[in-house]
């Protein structure tokens, strides 16, 4: 039997008891540490929050987050992204795969002023129904410094704001699956960055005997366009193709890993 997602309204007692004891839990962590954990319901509603993420959202205590959608917080910058984490916790859940995990970057005005935290989540499942119940979340800071050394151009193409998710091997972008390489090469196009620069990084983080050049970024850039269907080769064409279909906000893991270090999740 696989596992069905459950909505809480749906709660079996069982199921109601399972998220109270770990809301007690998360409460003897916050006691303890400073750990920014909690979770949410399948409508992502704050189920249980340790003090540290309710600090980081302009909230005193994780008592105060629990019961709030992220559009309720008095940090406008959660506020701001909140159907962006909203979508980010429907795909999860919608795959009902217990074992699913997913990173995201947040980049924004927290409560405690403009922060670059890593989010790891992954389900809130009740082994004994069978049964997603909802999203965990614990997050890290890593260095501002790092977010802009790597990246410096995606504030000026997307704004002071973002929430990027890690993705892991090939993804399908308008029905196509694209390589790691492939996305890399998209996601530094859509930094703006030119031809040159690209080849340069990749020689760099990607060695191969042949070193690239320019061109060999254009034949890349052509391929990916010729893959995707569309009906010209025109960077600013693939690059609004990219962002419409959210390219902008999905980092291939190699770029995801040399942005938060040796951290691990």
């Amino acid at each position: 039997m696989d596992y069905q997602l459950v909505s809480p309204e749906r709660f079996s007692e069982e199921q109601s008891e399972f998220v109270a004891q770990f809301r007690q839990s998360v409460s003897q962590i916050s006691s303890q540490t400073d750990m920014i954990v909690g979770a949410k319901d399948a409508n992502s509603r704050h189920l249980a929050s340790s003090d540290a993420y309710a600090r980081i959202v302009a909230l005193k205590r994780g008592d105060d987050v629990v019961d709030r959608l992220d559009k309720e917080m008095p940090c406008e910058g959660t506020a701001q992204f909140a159907d962006c984490y909203v979508q980010e916790d429907l795909a999860l859940m919608q795959t009902c795969d217990p074992a699913r995990k997913v990173s995201i970057l947040n980049v924004h005005e927290y409560g405690d002023g403009l922060k670059a935290r890593v989010f790891s989540k992954h389900l809130l499942k009740h082994d004994a129904s069978r049964s997603i119940l909802g999203t965990i979340y614990y997050a890290h800071e890593i260095e501002i410094a790092n977010f802009i050394n790597l990246m410096p151009n995606y504030i000026l193409e997307f704004g002071a704001g973002c929430s990027i998710e890690q993705v892991q091997g090939e993804l399908k972008l308008l029905d196509v699956e694209l390589t790691e390489y492939e996305q890399e090469v998209c996601f530094l196009l859509l930094l703006n960055w030119d031809f040159k620069q690209i080849a340069d990084f990749m020689n760099k983080y990607r060695p191969k005997p042949k070193t690239r050049v320019a061109d060999s970024i254009i034949k890349s850039k052509n391929y990916i366009c010729e893959k995707l269907g569309l009906p010209s080769q025109r960077r600013a064409e693939l690059c609004d193709a990219l962002i419409a279909a959210g390219m902008h906000r999905k980092m291939p893991t190699s770029l995801f890993s040399r942005l938060i270090g040796s951290k691990q999740l």
